[in-house]
This record gives C-alpha cells, sequence and structure tokens, in this order.
C-alpha cells in the first residue's frame, strides 16, 4: 500500500462536505509543535496494532473497524455498552418476521457533498456482502434476500428466514458512497473512494504508521472537540508509553501491566480503565480419539483422549486457580469469567457461578476418569497478541502440573499461531473472543456450536465440540423475534455450554488507557479507541 496524500482535486472534494475548521497555521504547525505537548485543537492518539485497509468491507477485524468508524458510519451504531444505537437510521421495526424498515436520517452528506440516501446503504451492504475477503463480512449479512427503497429515506429489507439480531449485525458494515460501489480497495487506501458520512475526513494516510484526519464540522452527530486527529500505530509497548510520557500523544491503549506503575507516579498522567467484553478461554480438542499433544508418562500416544471425558475437563478446570490468575499474572486487570458475558449480559445464566478452585478434587475426578497419575501434555498459545498471553499459558501450565498432569506451555507469534489454532491442530489451547454483538449468540454460535462450514455454524470451534441439545436451543435462538424468550433460550444454551466443559473460561480483560491529564474517555467494550469517545476534561 502506497501513502495517501491528497491532491488539489481530493482536498476540493473535501471542502464542500466539510472543511476543518483548523486554527491559524493549519495541521503543518500544529505538528510541529508536537514536542511541547498537548496542541490546542490536535488530538494524538497512540494506537495499539495497525490497521490493514481503509477499505471498510475488505477485512472485518478490530482495528481496521475502529479506524474506519472515524471516517465511515453504519445504519447502527454500537454504544459504549454494545447496545444498538441509531446511527445513519434513526429507527426500524420489524414489520414480520422477515421483513424489517429502516428509517434514515434526513439531511446527512458524504463528505463530497453529495446527499445520503438508501441507495447508498444498498450499495454498501451489497459490497460488504460480495466483496472477496479473507476476513469477509458475509456473516453480518447472510441472511439478507432483499433490498428495496421506497423512498430515499426508507430501506426495506427481506431476510430469507426470522433473523432477530438483523439491527445488531448491520451495525458492523459501514456505509459508502454508492458513486464508490464499484472502487476497488486500493481506490479506499489512496483516499480516492476513502468517502465517508462520518465524525472525520481523511487528509493523510501511511499504512503502518499514522492517519491524519479533519473534523467533519457537517457531521450529524455534532461537531467533535478537536479539529485534527492523528492516529499513530505504535505496537511496542513500551514505545508507545514513552510516547505518551513525552507529550507527543494525548492518549494510548492497551497499556501493559509493567507501564502502569510509571503512569500512576506521574501526576500529569492517569489510567482509565473498563471492563471488555472479551473473554478469554481454553479450546480443548474433543473430537479426535486420539489427540496429538497428550500422552502418558512415558511419551508414548495414550488409547483414547482424555480430553474426551466430561471428569478429565472438569478436574483441568478445577486445577486453575483463577483468582491468582487475575492478581497475580493480570496484575488485576482481569475479570473472573464464568460464561461468555459477566453475568447480567443478554443471554447469560444466572445459574453460572466461576468454577472454585480445588486441586484434591481435581485430582479425585482424574482417578475417576481412570488417570490416578495423571499424563502429560503441550498446551499452545500465541505469544504477542492477548494481554499477557504468553504468561496465562505457562501459569496454567504449572497449576495442571500441580495436579499430575505434566504440562509443557508453548507459545508462538500470532502470525504462525492463528494459522495453525482455526484448524484444530492443537490438544489445548488459549484463545480469546470479543462479544462485540452484546449478547451471548454471537460466541454460541461460534465457538461451541457444532462445526458446520456451509451453515456458518462453529467457526471458530477449534475443538470441534458438539452437543445437538445445545445447536438446537442456538438455532432456535437465532429464529426468535421476541427478545425476552431469545435471551432465555441463549441462557439455557450458555448454561449446557459451561455445565459441559464445552471451553474451560478464564477471565474477561480490563481494557486500560493511559492519558494526559485534562483528557476523559468513555471505555468501551469492545475495546476500540474511537476520537469520539475522548472529551477534554
Amino acid at each position: 500500500m502506497t501513502a495517501f496524500r491528497p491532491t488539489r482535486r481530493w482536498l476540493t472534494r473535501a471542502a464542500l462536505g466539510a472543511a476543518a475548521a483548523a486554527p491559524a497555521g493549519g495541521w503543518l504547525q500544529a505538528a510541529l509543535a508536537q514536542g511541547s505537548g498537548a496542541v490546542a485543537g490536535l488530538l494524538r492518539i497512540g494506537l495499539a496494532a495497525p490497521n490493514t485497509t481503509l477499505d471498510p468491507h475488505f477485512q472485518s477485524n478490530a482495528p481496521n473497524n475502529a479506524v474506519n468508524s472515524h471516517i465511515f458510519d453504519a445504519l447502527v451504531t454500537n454504544d459504549a455498552k454494545s447496545g444498538s444505537r441509531p446511527g445513519l437510521a434513526t429507527s426500524w421495526q420489524a414489520l414480520d418476521d422477515t421483513h424489517w424498515e429502516f428509517r434514515l436520517r434526513p439531511d446527512v452528506l458524504f463528505t463530497d457533498g453529495t446527499a445520503f440516501t438508501a441507495e447508498d446503504a444498498i450499495a454498501s451492504i451489497r459490497r460488504a456482502n460480495d466483496l472477496p475477503s479473507t476476513s469477509s463480512f458475509r456473516t453480518y449479512t447472510r441472511s439478507i434476500k432483499a433490498m428495496t427503497a421506497p423512498d430515499p429515506l426508507t430501506l426495506r429489507i427481506e431476510t430469507s428466514g426470522p433473523d432477530p439480531l438483523l439491527p445488531n449485525s448491520l451495525s458492523r458494515i459501514r456505509i459508502i458512497s454508492a458513486d464508490h460501489k464499484d472502487a476497488p480497495t486500493t481506490e479506499f487506501n489512496n483516499g480516492n473512494a476513502a468517502i465517508g458520512t462520518g465524525p472525520l475526513v481523511l487528509k493523510e494516510y501511511v499504512p503502518g504508521s499514522h492517519l491524519r484526519l479533519s473534523r467533519n464540522d457537517s457531521w450529524w452527530g455534532g461537531r467533535l472537540p478537536w479539529n485534527e486527529v492523528v492516529l499513530r500505530v505504535v505496537t511496542d509497548d513500551g514505545a508507545r508509553l514513552a510516547a505518551l510520557l513525552s507529550g507527543d500523544l494525548e492518549l494510548i491503549e492497551a497499556v501493559a501491566s509493567q507501564g502502569v506503575q510509571r503512569v500512576r507516579q506521574n501526576s500529569r498522567f492517569h489510567l482509565i480503565r473498563g471492563i471488555s467484553s472479551r473473554f478469554v478461554y481454553f479450546a480443548m480438542d474433543q473430537k479426535r480419539d486420539v489427540t496429538p499433544f497428550v500422552t502418558g508418562h512415558d511419551g508414548k500416544p495414550l488409547d483414547k483422549n482424555p480430553l474426551r471425558d466430561l471428569r478429565v475437563r472438569q478436574a483441568l478446570s478445577m486445577a486453575v486457580n483463577r483468582q491468582a490468575l487475575v492478581e497475580r499474572v493480570m496484575e488485576g486487570d482481569a475479570v473472573i469469567a464464568s460464561q461468555f458475558l459477566p453475568k447480567g449480559g443478554a443471554g447469560t445464566s444466572d445459574k453460572l457461578e466461576p468454577v472454585a478452585f480445588d486441586a484434591a478434587r481435581a485430582k479425585a475426578l482424574l482417578a475417576e476418569a481412570g488417570y490416578p497419575d495423571g499424563f502429560r501434555m503441550t498446551i499452545h498459545g500465541p505469544n504477542d497478541r492477548y494481554v499477557n498471553d504468553s504468561k496465562i499459558v505457562q501459569a496454567v501450565a504449572q497449576m495442571f502440573t500441580r495436579i499430575g498432569v505434566q504440562t509443557q506451555a508453548e507459545v508462538m507469534p500470532w502470525s504462525v499461531y492463528s494459522g495453525k489454532n482455526p484448524q484444530g491442530e492443537f490438544s489445548m489451547s488459549l484463545s480469546a473472543w470479543g462479544v462485540n454483538t452484546g449478547e451471548t449468540s454471537n460466541p454460541l454460535k461460534a465457538l461451541v456450536a457444532t462445526y458446520d462450514r456451509a451453515a456458518g455454524m462453529g467457526a471458530s470451534n477449534s475443538g470441534r465440540y458438539s452437543n445437538p441439545a445445545l445447536d438446537k436451543l442456538v438455532q432456535q435462538a437465532l429464529l426468535t423475534m421476541d427478545e425476552a424468550a431469545r435471551n432465555a433460550l441463549l441462557a439455557q444454551a450458555s448454561e449446557i455450554a459451561f455445565t459441559d466443559c464445552a471451553l474451560l473460561p478464564l477471565h474477561h480483560e480490563v481494557s486500560v488507557w493511559a492519558a494526559r491529564s485534562g483528557i476523559t474517555y468513555e471505555t468501551r467494550a469492545d475495546q476500540y479507541t474511537l476520537a469520539t469517545g475522548i472529551s477534554p476534561a
């Protein structure tokens, strides 16, 4: 990808829709003053992971989706707790089980000065559905059968069957101008097609380095307090913190535990914490009769896979001291998990409690299952993806060893791990899932439903857990339009999943940001860092 720098024609087009009210001297003068600390009107944010594209329909992942939210709006937006709120659609209703109507916001302009209409929404949803990608948005659009626009501010969608979560799904689809529906991804990355209705306007994009954006004064959501926003990619934890402490950034995300004390000791900065929807867990191979990384103490393969025995899975879960993980490994920046979301979330069960640490009971269960002396096992995880991921794998390996399961920890870069784990190559593997829909049908469908690629079920079920009773409840819930009835079905499915030890739950991450004094941020369950949530105190 090449760096985007604005041409005369592009700047003219942007000015038609939303010229930034930059202070005298413009963004260049502000940039030159960065070393002296915060610049009036300029907000500089340090991001931990790089986005890979400005095409909002090409690759669905958290860094891309967060960055693109600054430029493009969706029909439905997610609030800080992942609840659905009006975006470019002011309201929506189900006309019947398979027909929805969305009323669109009037007088919205793209940053090239053209008006937003239902035709732009239709073109965007079709493009998100059809664009080939290694991480497609089609999972959010697959139920859509037809779309029509009775008038410029009305969108009607017909689904192939009941889809009660359609509005939630559409919060993932960002709206582009229909004029650019056939533009290749390169045209978004070079800025020519990066025309949205969002709070900010693209001015410069250097892949892997930074984005420079100006305020869209015509944004329907109101003017941001910042004239200019710079999203700077700083993947190294130490370098990101150093940039904040030196005054080169106003706010950073993903503060590493070792950097927390440095922020606390400096009165010019403060920490901002919030419980995320990221669920951290171990998956276990429950399909193969013989699993590759479990052996007897003599190193020879066992004649059967012990992870298929519920008593063994229960023993491993009881062997994990989750409180110690939270306090010592996560240094307090986590909350013990009993299910996919903290209790009280949509589709959670009041009956599920965290599994208590009980080494004696764990040893007894192993003996009942026919492993009084335990066995050997290697567990796997990444070393650069989740907060303290390598430390978590090593700590859990030690806990398993204490109950007689001699366990070795093996970690690797995410670039390697992410290609192996989805294929089920490991016996037991660390993973995490951001439940960014705010309800449990999403992880139930992806993580523990029986793997069925054609049906889009169990797509991230790396342990290939399968339970027909759970599948039946999930399928029923996905077709239930009544919210209370649907959540009751999802709670039942959650009870089955965690009582049967489909996964070994660990914790929900607590996200940590750091900012200079005078800057506040509304933390988000999806862990996104958005300029729209940052305010001067």
